[in-house]
C-alpha cells in the first residue's frame, strides 16, 4: 500500500513495465535476446541531469490536446492531464508531436478505441505516453513520463543470474542467490558505479538516484518459479534532482510535484540546514535568509537559484523522537504562474473577504441588538428605580400580587412566554422568554418590611409608558 500511497508516478512507471513484460513473454514485444548475465552489455551513458533531459524534452511545456483541463501534473519528466475526446485523437495529437520532435516511435504501440500506449525515443532517452477513458463518457486521462536515457538493461546485475525480460521500460532476471544476499549484491554494484541509495519502498525495493536518474530495483522470491529470487529494474528521469541528508529515515521522492520527503533522529534542525546550504551551494542555490523561519506555522528555509527556481525546505512535524522534513521544488515559471493566479484572483478574494466581514459584522451587530419592552408600572408606584435593565419601585402594603398579576398579562400579551410564575402572597418570582430574551420579576410583601416589586432584564431594556 505504500507504494501506491507516495510513488506517484513511480507505481505508473510499474504498472507499464509489468504490461511490457506480459507482451514480451507472450510474443506481443521484444524478448530477452540472450540467457546470460548481461553485465558486459553495451557501456552505460551518463545518467542525464535535469538540464540535459530538459534539452531533449519539457513535458511543462508539450501543448495539450484541444478539449484538456488543468493538468493534475505538468513537470519537466511527468505530464498528467485529462480532457475530453477521443482516445486515438488524443492519442495522435501527442504521438505527431513527438515525431515532429525527431522521436522516433518504438515498436508494439497498442491502439485500440479503449485505450492507447507507446514508447519513443531519442538521443538515449525513452518517452512514455498512454491515453485511456475516465470517468464520463468521453473523458480522457493522458499521460507521458520521461523514462530517462538509462534502459534498464544497463543496470548492474550481480554474476549468475539470468535475463527473464528486457526491455525499454523494464528489465527482468532470475537467480538462485537468497532474495537477502542478492540485494545487497544489487546495492553493492550500483553504489560502485556511483548510484546513491535514494530511499526504500517496503521490505524488497529500493531506490537509486546518479545525477536526475531514478533507478528502482525490486528482489524478491518467486514462488512461481521454483522459489528463485527475481531482480526487476526500471528507471525514470526525474524533475529536479534534490539532494538527500544522509542518515536520515523513511526518504520518499514524488515526481508530481518533485518533493522529497524525511524524517531526522532528535529535535535539532541546525546539521539539516548546514547541509542544505553547503550542498546547494554548489549548484549555484542561495538560500533567502540564514535560518528557518515560520511561515504557515511550519519552520521553513527557501532556496532559490539564478533560474529563479525555488526549493522549499520545511519542517511537517515530529513523530516517535523524528523531525519530519520535506523539500519542495518548484520552477520559476510555476512559481511566476502562481503570483499570476493570486493577482488575478485578488479582486475577486478581497471582494469576498469583504462580503464576508460585512455579513458578520451585521450578523453581530443583530445579535448585539437590543429590543426594548414598555411596560405600565402601578398607579401607586413609589421611590421608582430605573435602568435599562431593571426598574425596582414600592407599593402599599398587600398591592405586590396585583402589580405583578398586571405584568404577567402585560407580557403575554406582548407575546412572551411565561417560564416560571412562583406566586406567594409574601414573596414570588415570575420568569418570561422570547428567543434569548429573558425578565425576571419578584416581589416580597411581608406586611413588616417595605413592599417592593423588581423587574431585571437580559438582552431587552425595560421602558415605562
Amino acid at each position: 500500500m505504500g507504494n501506491v500511497i507516495y510513488l506517484g508516478s513511480r507505481k505508473l512507471v510499474g504498472l507499464l513495465s509489468v504490461a511490457c513484460v506480459l507482451g514480451g513473454l507472450f510474443g506481443c514485444g521484444p524478448k530477452g535476446g540472450s540467457t546470460e548475465n548481461t553485465t558486459s552489455a553495451e557501456p552505460m551513458k551518463t545518467p542525464a541531469t535535469v538540464e540535459q533531459a530538459t534539452k531533449v524534452l519539457d513535458l511543462s511545456t508539450t501543448p495539450l490536446m484541444e478539449g484538456a483541463k488543468r493538468p493534475g501534473s505538468r513537470q519537466m519528466a511527468h505530464l498528467t492531464y485529462s480532457a475530453t475526446g477521443d482516445v486515438r485523437k488524443g492519442f495522435e495529437f501527442h504521438r505527431k508531436a513527438l515525431l515532429d520532435q525527431g522521436w522516433k516511435e518504438l515498436p508494439n504501440s497498442s491502439v485500440t478505441e479503449q485505450s492507447a500506449s507507446a514508447m519513443f525515443s531519442r538521443s538515449g532517452f525513452v518517452v512514455s505516453l498512454s491515453v485511456s477513458p475516465i470517468g464520463e463518457p468521453g473523458g480522457l486521462m493522458v499521460m507521458l513520463i520521461n523514462l530517462g536515457n538509462v534502459k534498464p538493461g544497463q543496470l548492474p546485475v550481480p554474476p549468475g543470474t539470468k535475463p527473464v525480460y528486457v526491455g525499454d521500460s523494464t528489465a527482468m532476471y532470475s537467480t538462485d542467490a537468497a532474495v537477502a544476499a542478492t540485494a545487497a549484491a544489487c546495492r553493492d554494484l550500483f553504489v560502485a558505479q556511483g548510484w546513491v541509495p535514494y530511499g526504500n519502498a517496503g521490505a524488497d525495493t529500493a531506490y537509486y538516484k546518479q545525477n536526475a536518474i531514478l533507478a528502482t530495483a525490486t528482489v524478491s522470491s518467486a514462488p512461481a518459479q521454483g522459489g528463485k529470487t527475481m531482480i526487476q529494474y526500471s528507471t525514470q528521469q526525474m524533475s529536479a534532482d534534490i539532494p538527500a541528508p544522509p542518515s536520515v529515515e523513511d526518504l520518499r521522492y514524488v515526481d508530481e510535484p518533485p518533493e522529497l520527503t524525511f524524517g531526522i533522529p532528535g529535535t535539532n534542525p541546525d546539521a539539516l540546514v548546514d547541509f542544505y546550504r553547503k550542498t546547494l551551494a554548489t549548484a549555484r542555490w542561495e538560500p533567502t535568509l540564514d535560518h528557518l523561519v515560520a511561515i504557515d506555522e511550519k519552520p521553513t528555509m527557501i532556496f532559490r537559484n539564478p533560474a529563479k527556481d525555488m526549493l522549499t525546505l520545511a519542517a511537517s512535524g515530529a513523530h516517535r523522537g523524528k523531525l519530519l522534513f520535506s523539500v519542495r521544488f518548484q520552477t520559476a515559471a510555476e512559481i511566476a504562474e502562481l503570483d499570476r493566479r493570486i493577482k488575478e484572483e485578488a479582486p475577486k478574494l478581497r471582494a469576498a473577504a469583504q462580503a464576508k466581514e460585512k455579513k458578520e459584522a451585521a450578523e453581530l451587530a443583530e445579535r448585539n441588538k437590543v429590543s426594548k419592552v414598555a411596560v405600565v408600572l402601578p398607579a401607586d408606584a413609589k421611590d421608582v428605580q430605573q435602568t435599562k435593565d431593571s426598574i425596582k419601585f414600592v407599593v402599599g402594603h398587600g398591592k405586590a400580587k396585583a402589580a405583578v398579576e398586571s405584568f404577567r398579562t402585560q407580557f403575554r400579551e406582548a407575546g412572551w412566554k411565561e417560564e416560571v410564575a412562583s406566586i406567594e402572597a409574601m414573596a414570588g418570582t415570575v420568569l418570561f422568554s422570547k428567543e434569548d430574551q429573558k425578565v425576571t420579576i419578584t416581589y416580597s410583601d411581608t406586611g413588616f418590611m417595605p413592599t417592593e416589586v423588581s423587574l431585571s432584564t437580559m438582552r431587552v431594556e425595560l421602558e415605562r409608558k
